[in-house]
């Protein structure tokens, strides 16, 4: 009876010293975890929480549902890919355009590839849920046009580009990339991030500046 006592006083002193901020922490990277191993649809509050330690409560007190927590998860996902590309599209006047197109796709794949399994949960849960659907459309879908439009734009004004819409060309070129990426992840045999970034760059390259002399 004593050492059930110091357990069930050790495991509540454990869920004392959690901040809010820690605990919710701990249960994204609790599903982070999970998501290696389980499909989106197999994962459930209970599976989760015996992962952290904490109760079944404690999901709720920070999330309304396993589609919340995704969206919690897309936070850290947003930060690696936009990390990944953002100073090439944010302006970077790099010396040679074509093969800062090219490191900068092979680092965006590899971030695809380090939160694949997240990425399949997004997919899974998009399809019916509108919460999910419209945080990966806006978020990492329509910011990443923008981002794209302004730099396309900015080659166009260096002379470098004679792309007559950017807006739609980047559209084009964002939604291309989403969709290789995660066919290329999902297929039967997934070719490395370098292999696919050098098809998308050449699309991407032949698209804003022209055949390669």
């Amino acid at each position: 009876m004593q050492s059930v006592q110091t357990a069930s006083t050790g495991s509540a002193s454990k869920r004392i010293r959690r901040s809010p901020e820690a605990a919710r922490a701990e249960i994204i990277r609790a599903a982070e975890a999970a998501l290696a191993e389980l499909s989106f649809n197999q994962l459930t509050v209970d599976v989760l929480m015996q992962r952290t330690g904490m109760t079944r409560s404690s999901f709720y007190h920070y999330f309304s549902g396993l589609d919340e927590l995704l969206a919690g998860l897309l936070e850290g996902f947003e930060q690696d890919i936009v990390a990944s590309v953002d100073l090439w599209l944010s302006g970077n006047e790099a010396v040679d355009p074509r093969q800062a197109t090219l490191d900068s796709l092979t680092h965006m794949l590899q971030v695809f590839r380090e939160h694949a399994p997240l990425v399949d949960a997004v997919n899974q849960a998009a399809s019916g849920n509108p919460r999910v659907y419209q945080r990966w459309q806006t978020r990492v879908i329509g910011a990443f046009i923008d981002k794209t439009t302004g730099f396309i734009e900015r080659q166009v004004a260096r002379g470098l580009s004679r792309v007559d819409d950017p807006a739609r060309t980047a559209n084009a070129l964002i939604r291309m990339n989403s969709v290789v990426a995660h066919d290329n992840l999902t297929g039967a045999h997934p070719d490395t991030p370098e292999a696919v970034a050098q098809v998308l760059a050449g699309i991407w390259n032949s698209v804003l500046y022209g055949p390669a002399d």
